[in-house]
């Protein structure tokens, strides 16, 4: 006897006869991993998925850019929109909701337009204080807004008041005022038809009549007040796009949070949604944004998911199990197996520390998915066992059952984990853990199935023998014997239809698009896609795409010819549909100017030399932290550019990326001593995406390397292990030819799908392989068996794959967009997978099957 014999020689007798041992490890083992429940954490970050692209030469980037122009906090913006948000009324609203939520614990600043430090010239009446020469403590407030705060992180809220605070620590005030004082004089000295009567006279003017406290002073918004702020707000452009939009009908304020623990967060958002339900705020049109309150939304919606997806999920399979078995053991026990496979690995996801999140919580659905599907092979094989005699032995049947099903049950197992953990090759390590931990619960699940399960049915009372034989002559059986066996005769007919469909799917399929946008992961009525909508029409997007500029020359970037070449940079791209707005430290220094010359029509000119520069720059350095930090570092050798750009999707993105660094590359060219590089959210994402769907559809190759070894080694037979992978390939080919008629584009999230799709759908294929060989066993030609194997495969194997098209179109209920494309489409590959084990892999293998491996049975 072979080892493969002997080995499930054992396993039979284990399952069998140690019954008791087999069912009480079983539940201890169980209880186990169920006390790791608790520990099991969420990671409802969305931008683990959608920001996918990573690397060294990444990462460095990004450490050396948080390292340069600092590192983002995290903040939530609350959006007020009304007609007019300059209106009195309405700026009370808004001043109302800056001051409740600044009392909140789980808050560090708030920013809104009543509320903040904006630079102004305010003249002093006639009769007023002129000031002195000396004067000149408060001149280190001038300055323009530095970064509009990027609105999908809303994260750095210095921003929003680094124009405003004067550093006024008594024991530094001397050096200030001096540092102060001769950067006015470079900057008087620079322009002095725009300074007559030289700092003499503009040094007293600036003390007496630059302003930087907020404007609205108190709890009531005076109509004083009102006109006063809307005039700042006109005469300041860079406020535009930050914290209200162009036209006045949407303002916002934001809350920089503190640092908050998971449980902290989850309370803090559910005050955030509580707050606004108030009786004060009623009447209030607001919208909520920022990554905190997201991932609060995304965990709410996971949290639901799984109380309505696995109870539909049990459901379906138990209404498709008492259907097919009509037998209480065959409902209940595959719904136990994968009970416990469900407690197992989530429990082990918490022993590991590996967090539910996006893709995680599908897991469990597909484990029991899968399970019910590996169950009903061993289910279906038993009941034909139990009856094969005329005195029902279920210990004999239950051995022959686990010696004749556990290899065709491992190889359905270890190709769908192949499948899965075949994700390991991916970029991002979301896809990444959900790959190995899905493969690793695939391979938990089939040794629950191959033990658990028959140790029980040895127990209980076996179906009828009327049931079993009416299901061996149904109608069923008798209509699928009869069609192979038409296919075997018209085969060749079959095998052309089949390539002429695979052609023209080939051919649809290749004009898939493969793209990615952000809002493609929501629904159109969600409130994360209407917020973001309305960001990026009336504020400044969600999607940054920085430009960081190195010089190896000291105060390179104070140089006005570098200054008016970043300049065009900007009035190109201002000119392209892809970007909102742009934003560079020129602006700041424009900006602070033009509030120095108190006359708007220097944003518009350029500047006359490094000294001016220079001493704009000097001026904003005083104030700590500097309007300019985030901007330009101190030695002047490294600058960011900010672009902001529209959900234009990935393709065109990239192209307008392309051409960014062409024309960045034309500006800069004759200067040896910059370098640029890349960095945001809207270059990860786009550039990563082709990237990580390129690494994906590696995956599919190795999957597919994979699953061919597999079989060919377990049959060893290379001819049976080439013959599987037509029937599973050509529905593949079919799905993403329907992806084409659903206009679903190949992205992130669903480009996995074909190698997971292909795990599953192979499980047919290996099961009519199996009970091929069997049959050649016993001498009889390829149409008699292959016959036979349909009629002793061909229930189980509708039955598993009804099933999983059932199962998983369940998660077309689900809240998120990419696990219903998940849902959708493995259901139709499924679906395609099953009409070609049927229709395809009959004829093919009598025409090229040979003896099936038989002769290799006994090696």
């Amino acid at each position: 006897m072979s080892r493969r014999k002997q080995t499930l020689a054992w396993l039979a007798k284990l399952v069998t006869e140690r019954r008791k041992l087999v069912v009480w490890v079983s539940i201890v083992v169980t209880a186990a991993f169920v006390t790791q429940i608790p520990k099991l954490t969420a990671d409802p970050a969305p931008e683990s998925l959608l920001s996918s692209f990573e690397g060294e030469e990444y990462a460095l980037i990004q450490q050396r850019f948080e390292q340069w122009f600092g590192k983002r906090r995290e903040a939530v913006l609350i959006l007020v929109e009304a007609d007019d948000v300059l209106t009195r009324d309405t700026l009370q609203q808004i001043h109302d909701i800056s001051r409740y939520f600044a009392e909140k614990p789980w808050v560090e600043k708030v920013a809104g337009i009543t509320t903040l430090n904006i630079p102004r010239r305010v003249k002093a009446a006639p009769d007023g204080p002129t000031g002195e020469l000396e004067e000149l403590d408060g001149l280190q407030e001038v300055g323009g807004p530095d970064d509009e705060g990027d609105l999908d992180d809303l994260d750095n809220l210095d921003d929003l008041d680094s124009l405003d605070e004067a550093d006024d620590q008594a024991d530094a005030q001397g050096n200030l005022e001096d540092a102060t004082f001769n950067a006015l004089l470079d900057i008087i000295e620079s322009d002095p038809d725009r300074f007559p009567g030289g700092i003499a006279k503009v040094g007293p003017a600036l003390a007496a009549e630059l302003q930087t406290d907020p404007i609205v002073d108190g709890a009531e918004v005076t109509e004083e007040e009102a006109s006063e702020l809307a005039g700042a707000i006109s005469s300041n452009p860079l406020l535009v796009g930050r914290l209200i939009d162009e036209d006045h009908t949407v303002a916002g304020v934001a809350l920089q949070l503190r640092e908050l623990d998971p449980k902290e967060m989850r309370a803090a958002m559910d005050d955030l949604r509580d707050s606004l339900e108030r009786p004060e705020f009623q009447g209030i049109k607001v919208h909520v944004g920022g990554l905190p309150y997201l991932r609060s939304v995304i965990v709410s919606k996971m949290r639901a998911d799984n109380l309505r997806l696995i109870p539909l999920t049990v459901l379906v399979c138990l209404i498709l199990l008492t259907i097919s078995f009509r037998w209480l053991p065959g409902v209940l026990l595959p719904l136990g197996a994968v009970a416990i496979t469900a407690l197992v690995t989530v429990g082990a996801m918490g022993l590991f520390g590996e967090p539910m999140n996006i893709l995680n919580n599908v897991i469990v659905p597909l484990l029991i998915i899968i399970g019910i599907s590996d169950a009903t092979h061993l289910i279906q094989r038993y009941r034909d066992e139990v009856h094969a005699d005329d005195d029902p032995d279920r210990k004999a049947a239950g051995r022959r059952t686990v010696r004749a099903i556990a290899v065709a049950c491992m190889l359905t197992s270890a190709t769908t984990a192949a499948g899965l953990g075949s994700l390991v090759v991916s970029k991002t390590v979301m896809l990444r853990h959900f790959g190995v931990t899905s493969a690793l619960g695939v391979m938990a699940s089939y040794v629950v199935i191959i033990t658990f399960v028959p140790a029980i049915l040895t127990w209980v009372t076996p179906p009828k023998r009327s049931d079993v034989r009416r299901e061996r002559t149904s109608m069923f059986t008798n209509v699928t014997t009869g069609l192979v066996a038409k296919l075997l005769r018209w085969r060749w007919a079959v095998l052309g239809l089949t390539a002429l469909f695979t052609a023209g799917a080939a051919y649809v399929a290749s004009q898939i698009t493969v793209d990615h946008a952000l809002l493609d992961q929501f629904d159109e009525t969600d409130p994360v896609y209407t917020t973001t909508l309305l960001i990026e029409e009336k504020l400044a997007g969600v999607r940054p795409l920085e430009v960081v500029l190195v010089s190896t020359e000291e105060d390179h970037f104070m140089d006005p010819k570098l200054i008016q070449k970043i300049q065009r940079i900007r009035n190109w791209a201002a000119l392209r549909p892809e970007v909102i707005r742009s934003l560079s430290y020129g602006d700041m220094l424009r900006e602070s100017y033009a509030l120095l010359a108190d006359d708007p029509t220097v944003r518009s000119e350029f500047f006359k030399s490094r000294k001016q520069v220079k001493g704009l720059v000097t001026m904003m350095s005083q104030r700590q932290p500097s309007p300019l930090s985030e901007w330009l570092t101190e030695d002047g050798k490294r600058a960011r550019i900010q672009f902001k750009l529209r959900d234009v999707g990935a393709q065109a993105t990239m192209r307008f990326l392309d051409v960014l660094e062409n024309v960045i590359e034309g500006s800069l060219r004759g200067d040896d001593t910059v370098s640029v590089s890349y960095t945001g959210e809207a270059y990860t994402g786009s550039r990563g995406q082709a990237a990580v769907v390129s690494d994906l559809l590696g995956s599919l190759f190795v999957a597919v390397v994979i699953i061919f070894l597999l079989l060919s080694f377990f049959f060893r037979s290379i001819r049976l292990g080439l013959l599987s992978i037509p029937p599973n390939l050509i529905p593949l080919v079919a799905t993403m030819a329907y992806m084409v008629w659903r206009e679903i584009p190949l992205n992130v999230s669903t480009v996995i799908i074909f190698s997971i799709s292909l795990g599953l759908a192979v499980n047919g294929t290996i099961h009519v392989l199996a009970r091929f060989r069997e049959e050649m066993q016993h001498g009889i030609g390829r149409e008699a068996a292959l016959v036979r194997a349909a009629r002793g495969t061909g229930r189980a194997i509708v039955i598993s794959c009804v099933t999983l098209m059932a199962g998983f179109s369940v998660l077309l209920l689900s809240s998120f967009v990419p696990v219903r494309n998940f849902g959708e489409l493995i259901a139709i590959t499924i679906g395609g997978c099953l009409v070609a084990t049927l229709l395809v892999l009959p004829p093919l293998l009598r025409v090229a099957g040979g003896q099936g491996g038989a002769r290799d049975l006994d090696d």
